[in-house]
């Protein structure tokens, strides 16, 4: 029997979903974990040592950039002379992430000068370990990726999940503070890279194709440029609020960052990280991609919008019972940073099928745009207090979005109505479910009986579920049944 061809549309896509099954895996499992652990930490925990944290993390994900210098994601979409990639990738990722230790190693006086907390000095220089480790991994995870082998992710990531509570929980419960996220953040690096080279069969030779590492520069190049300007987008705002505000504000809005970044997570990336390399695949072909696209478009839409709208909606009962008084400034930023997710992760589809037809320069250049106008409006803000920052961060995202749904009908020729033809029947119904939850909110606030906040919170929940179901079942049957089909084949693949 002929062997089946990876780079056949309908061998891409079967492979894709056989691929989605083990990415859920990979994100439901550890996702069910973090939570927990992350629960425990916030008890345990100040919103100081939840910012001295993110002040490292900042840095570090800065320094990612150079080390990584987009040579991963060219490694997943390159064609030609894979193994010979890899070893370009490896050696090029190892040097750059010494010589950007060294340079953090040095710089980390200034930094924790910068953000006025000398206590973070030994965290940069600590915690900056990461960036060797991340460069020792780097290939072999692009690998994986690159062959949709998620199967062997899953099990790394499980085991990885669990390890940072081991160590995090018991030096918080000790008293050691911001060096209990520490410790967990490195233990959980040092096992990932262990794995990944046990589970991986290649193995870096020593040998360097310098023709072949200009031509993965040159996809590079716009990689890096895209994630300088995705850093800023990302993290300009901790930057400035870690710098001006504070570092409670900072630990705060971190962790209203971390909040949905589990929420959001658990529903996208089961499919997300499959979506490069399988467009990637599919680039030559450009009907299947553009129906694939839409696939993508209208799932990813109708579980972020009313994700992000009830997040908007119930985010102070949900602080209050899981967080407790403490954190009470958390709920409106949560809230906020919340329906953001569900307005914008639609448009980050956009990003993973320019970069896989071979043009990331589209979506770097979008941003390298947005700087004009985003950091201005972050500078204007921070002196308001950190709600009103948080607030001036969602309309810069809304601004984003008439100019992404533009660049992406030029380069896939298609409508610019495609986000309201995909997902039409999903607005309606998030609206339905928005009305019945305020309906119900003024009515437990109107109601003489004390119920638990957890109560409430668990009704809001459910009611609001059952709501958005239910009306996206009248609104669209068709839509609703090829979700199911689409589960099913996961299921069984």
């Amino acid at each position: 029997m002929k062997a089946m061809d990876i780079n056949q549309p309908e061998s891409v896509t079967q492979k894709a979903v056989g691929a989605i099954k083990w990415s859920a895996l990979m994100e439901v499992v550890p996702r069910a974990i973090s939570p927990i652990v992350f629960l425990v930490l916030a008890r345990l925990l100040t919103p100081e040592d939840f910012g001295m944290m993110s002040t490292a993390l900042i840095v570090i994900s800065f320094s990612q950039i150079f080390w990584d210098a987009g040579l991963g994601k060219a490694l997943v979409q390159i064609k030609e002379k894979p193994e010979e990639a890899a070893n370009v990738v490896f050696w090029t990722n190892l040097g750059l992430g010494i010589v950007t230790y060294i340079v953090l190693f040095l710089a980390a006086p200034w930094l924790a000068a910068f953000f006025n907390s000398i206590a973070s000095r030994s965290v940069f220089r600590v915690l900056g370990l990461q960036v060797l480790i991340a460069s020792l991994a780097s290939v072999q995870s692009a690998l994986f990726m690159r062959d949709l082998a998620f199967r062997q992710l899953f099990w790394i990531k499980l085991v990885t999940a669990l390890v940072p509570g081991f160590f995090s929980i018991p030096l918080a419960f000790f008293g050691y503070g911001v060096w209990a996220l520490v410790a967990g953040s490195l233990a959980g690096s040092l096992l990932n890279l262990a794995l990944v080279w046990a589970k991986s069969m290649w193995r870096p030779q020593i040998r360097f194709d310098c023709d072949l590492a200009h031509k993965l520069c040159g996809f590079g190049i716009w990689v890096v440029l895209e994630a300088l300007a995705v850093w800023f987008y990302v993290w300009g705002d901790n930057l400035l609020i870690g710098k001006f505000i504070g570092m409670a504000e900072l630990g705060i809005y971190s962790i209203a960052w971390n909040i949905n970044s589990l929420i959001f997570g658990l529903l996208l990336n089961p499919f997300f990280p499959v979506l490069y390399p399988t467009f990637s695949r599919l680039w030559d072909n450009i009907q299947i991609l553009k129906e694939t696209f839409h696939k993508a478009d209208t799932i990813t839409i109708s579980l972020v919008l009313p994700t992000g709208t009830a997040l908007l909606l119930i985010s102070q009962q949900l602080v209050y019972t899981l967080f407790g008084t403490k954190w009470k400034s958390l709920g409106l930023v949560l809230g906020i940073i919340g329906f953001m997710h569900g307005i914008s992760w639609p448009l980050a589809i956009n990003t993973e099928l320019y970069r896989a037809i071979g043009r990331p320069d589209v979506h770097t250049k979008l941003l390298l745009g947005g700087i004009l106008y985003y950091l201005p409006a972050y500078l204007v803000a921070f002196p308001f207090g950190l709600e009103i920052f948080t607030l001036v961060r969602l309309g810069v995202e809304v601004i984003l979005i008439p100019i992404q749904v533009y660049l992406c009908m030029r380069v896939l020729k298609i409508s610019p109505f495609y986000l309201w033809h995909d997902g039409k029947s999903i607005v309606m119904a998030t609206l339905v479910m928005a009305l019945v939850i305020v309906g119900s909110k003024g009515v437990f606030a109107l109601s003489t009986n004390n119920l638990p906040d957890l109560l409430i919170l668990l009704a809001l929940i459910i009611e609001g579920a059952v709501v958005y179901g239910g009306a996206l079942w009248l609104l669209d049957r068709r839509l609703v049944l090829q979700m199911q089909a689409l589960i099913t084949r996961v299921v069984l693949t």
